[in-house]
């Protein structure tokens, strides 16, 4: 636990405090930032973090040891009573606090205090703020071995794509029917043949199929593969190290060089709204500007909305990217949650604006690494151009 660095953060954020509490393993962010035990508490344990001092470590008289991997003066209450004169204690009076909850419930990802445990909170006459931007800190930004296995990743999901590429085309030279389900499978052989972990097979659609962005193949209803076809894939992977990680990626690709005009209108406007959130971004990072994920997801709603394309939005721009693959910093949404959370320099999120017609299906992805000093990386190659196969 780096403590120097949580008070500072605290300190800049204008808070008194940080407050972690955990009951029977229900809090899942406690349970990771704390490296609390598989040993389960059966009475409600906190760990008080203020702007100044030391930690408070607060744990029933019964379970008193549960927190004594962590630094912190220890106290042990007896009953609830003896709970509550403890916090009144420990907990600043109109203090701003620190947990982890979001308001109205706009940041799922670190929504682990229930609404009960908040409404009891609440009565000791503190100012509860969500932890959402502390967490980023510690559970986001990456290191420099981190970006490292990012780009080691890109290499090989790359080559798995060149190889299923070659072998699309090689089958249709030789006149050898393939279809959606076949190409699953080649590419399953392709990835086990890698260095690679998937938590996920790739996602892909052929023609109307890609209209879906959930949609996975089976035997029974795979389409043919087949010269004019509209190819989608989505592409995910890490080095199957500890802290390694995600490279994720989506591609339009058409089968032979006869581009559906329509295709190719959607794809244009896929990729410049894609151009938008970049130089968004970049703007606002020059000029030293708030960059909030939300933000992000609304200029290019808005956009979408002035090309008539507002009702084939399907789901956000963006999301973290980390050791798996949707990680716990900002996302760039207005459209399934509300983020308001900052885009940290340091982090890496996807940007992949979609477009869904009944007809057409256009998904365009790459990951962006904001560094620390505020360059914007893309570590691989760049679609510009459908790719033909």
């Amino acid at each position: 636990m780096d403590l120097a660095k949580i008070q500072h953060l605290l300190l800049t954020s204008r808070l008194d405090g940080w407050l972690f509490t955990d009951f029977h393993g229900h809090d899942f962010i406690s349970q990771d930032f704390l490296d609390l035990t598989e040993r389960k508490c059966t009475r409600r344990l906190f760990y008080y973090i203020p702007v100044r001092g030391e930690p408070i470590k607060l744990l029933s008289a019964i379970e008193p040891l549960l927190l004594d991997h962590l630094p912190g003066k220890k106290i042990l209450y007896q009953g609830i009573r003896g709970q509550k004169d403890a916090l009144f204690s420990i907990l600043p009076k109109d203090g701003r606090i620190a947990c982890q909850y979001s308001p109205d419930g706009n940041v799922p990802t670190v929504s682990s205090m229930d609404a009960g445990l908040i409404d009891y909170l609440k009565t000791f006459d503190v100012q509860l703020v969500s932890s959402a931007d502390l967490l980023q800190h510690f559970g986001a930004v990456l290191t420099k071995a981190q970006i490292d296995s990012h780009q080691r990743a890109g290499i090989i999901i790359h080559r798995i794509l060149d190889k299923t590429f070659q072998w699309i085309r090689q089958s249709l030279d030789s006149q050898t029917p393939i279809n959606e389900w076949m190409l699953l499978k080649k590419m399953q052989e392709l990835i086990a043949s890698e260095p690679i972990y998937m938590d996920s097979p790739p996602f892909f659609g052929i023609d109307e199929h890609a209209c879906n962005p959930g949609y996975e193949p089976s035997p029974e209803s795979s389409r043919p593969i087949q010269e004019g076809s509209r190819l989608i894939i989505d592409i995910a992977g890490r080095l199957p190290e500890e802290n390694a990680v995600y490279y994720d990626i989506s591609w339009c690709m058409n089968i032979g060089p006869d581009i559906d005009p329509e295709y190719q209108r959607l794809f244009n406007t896929v990729n410049h709204a894609r151009k938008l959130a970049l130089n968004y971004i970049r703007k606002q990072l020059d000029e030293n500007l708030p960059l909030r994920g939300c933000d992000v997801d609304a200029l290019l709603r808005s956009y979408f909305e002035k090309e008539q394309l507002a009702s084939c939005i399907m789901h956000r721009t963006g999301h973290n990217i980390g050791h798996n693959c949707h990680g716990i910093g900002a996302n760039l949404d207005d459209f399934e949650t509300h983020d308001d959370r900052s885009l940290l320099p340091g982090t890496m999120f996807s940007v992949e604006p979609g477009i869904y017609t009944e007809t057409y299906g256009v998904r365009l992805e790459y990951d962006v690494h904001i560094t620390l000093d505020k360059q914007i990386k893309i570590y691989g190659p760049v679609q510009e151009e459908i790719l033909i196969i």
